[in-house]
């Protein structure tokens, strides 16, 4: 197929232009920078676009969309314009397309004891959903209203992670100081993760899927995880060894959220505490899904991605270029 990937800089567009030009389709890949790293050039032709404001794009045959501005600390009016207009924007650019596929999130939900069902979004109090959750709603229910394409999936993931991740890794890593892993209280809490390779085998069933319309699946690994295992794996992996802990008082952390300190925010300590776990049912009955990985099966590619890049120190800067390092 020909395909068109937006936010192809980022660590999920990075990884998905790699895997699907891999399989032989063709990729137009899409982003905000003028020049885009030399690497994404070997699996596919660049265009700059500002998804913000209407535009053209040559013909495709599908497009997956993971363009966003992923910040929970953001407001909505500075989220709303990238994620819901942008949205709007791609789905007119991209109407002759037959599949569009469209990366939402589970911040779309709030925490529950329970898994969480697809037709669950919408019904809770969305006045507690994040901003940014706000306007990953917002740009589905957008979405629903533009989308003019023969079949439209919108994927809910949770919790990104893999070879080119600036964002849960960095995140988790910037817990280690000295050597020792700070914990915000037990982090005894059941949560959903999402392998790069589990979202892009999810995206090819959307793609040879006979299903028309508006399609809605949420998209994890298998198993849910136990935070504290998830962040004792990570850092023994990555280290070499077991670290030492320490506990930091939620309430300290509370105070630190209310006063907007330290880039603690109210959604982090909500996933520091609460369960988030997504049922995946659905998408394996209706597409076939299969997990096709998972921590356990994937640290040791993660690990030596790190020491490739250079090391933890490296990993905790975030910095854009790690998608495609």
């Amino acid at each position: 197929m020909k395909i068109l990937i937006t936010g192809a800089t980022g660590s999920l567009g990075a990884y998905l232009t790699r895997h699907f030009a891999n399989l032989g389709h063709e990729i137009i890949a899409s982003g905000r920078l003028a020049e885009p790293p030399k690497e994404l050039l070997h699996y596919a032709t660049y265009i700059q676009a500002n998804i913000e404001k209407p535009f053209n794009l040559p013909h495709a045959d599908a497009c997956i969309h993971t363009a966003a501005f992923s910040d929970d600390k953001a407001p909505l009016n500075e989220l709303y314009f990238p994620n819901v207009e942008g949205t709007k924007n791609i789905a007119e650019a991209t109407k002759m397309y037959k599949r569009f596929i469209h990366i939402s999130s589970s911040s779309v939900y709030l925490p529950s004891k329970q898994p969480l069902k697809e037709d669950i979004a919408g019904k809770q109090n969305n006045k507690e959903l994040s901003d940014y959750g706000k306007s990953k709603l917002l740009s589905e229910e957008k979405l629903m209203q533009t989308t003019q394409h023969e079949a439209c999936f919108i994927l809910r993931s949770r919790a990104f992670y893999g070879e080119g991740d600036k964002l849960i890794l960095p995140r988790l890593f910037k817990l280690v100081k000295n050597e020792t892993l700070q914990l915000p209280g037990s982090l005894r809490v059941n949560i959903s993760m999402t392998h790069y390779k589990n979202i892009a085998h999810a995206i090819e069933l959307c793609l040879i899927s006979e299903r028309k319309g508006v399609n809605i699946y949420n998209i994890t690994d298998e198993k849910s995880y136990l935070l504290i295992d998830v962040m004792r794996k990570f850092t023994s992996a990555f280290y070499g060894k077991k670290l030492n802990e320490k506990s930091i008082p939620i309430v300290l952390l509370q105070i630190m959220a209310f006063f907007k300190l330290g880039g603690i925010t109210k959604l982090l300590i909500r996933a520091f505490t609460q369960d988030m776990v997504l049922d995946i049912s659905k998408i394996k009955t209706e597409l076939g899904y299969k997990e096709q990985t998972n921590i356990d099966n994937s640290l040791d590619s993660i690990a030596n991605w790190v020491q490739k890049i250079g090391g933890v120190e490296v990993l905790k800067m975030a910095n854009k270029e790690l998608a495609w390092s």
